[in-house]
């Protein structure tokens, strides 16, 4: 796994856009496929563990295997993912770390910690 940093914008509504520094990771194929293989085996395995439910296990089983199979899928995708931004708030000027984790995308919202507003954010991404 390669961590990368790219540069990025944070804006919000009524407020001028501030510089911000994203954390980014790029997975292998490997790394993929264990993640995958995880997923996988967590909801497969809460599925069996489902079987010996009476009556949920009409409902839990086959949404369990259907869970599985999306997040498998969705981690398969997964290659370069954000695992974090710095930067300054754009309404409360709040100068740390914002939670975000996910695939990598060129614009996603952001949620600012300590005043609640809805975050914009922009990244340099060019993969």
């Amino acid at each position: 796994m390669t961590t990368t940093e790219v540069n990025a914008t944070l804006s919000a509504f009524g407020a001028p856009p501030r510089p911000a520094i994203a954390t980014v990771v790029h997975r292998s194929p490997g790394e993929r496929m264990l993640r995958v293989a995880a997923a996988v085996g967590a909801c497969w395995g809460l599925a069996l563990a489902a079987v010996f439910i009476p009556i949920a296990h009409f409902v839990l089983v086959p949404a369990l295997v259907i869970t599985g199979i999306i997040t498998g899928v969705s981690r398969a995708r997964e290659e370069w993912a954000i695992v974090g931004v710095r930067g300054d708030c754009p309404r409360c000027e709040w100068a740390e770390g914002f939670r975000v984790s996910g695939r990598l995308t060129r614009e996603r919202d952001v949620s600012c910690p300590r005043c609640h507003t809805n975050l914009h954010l922009v990244t340099e991404a060019h993969w």
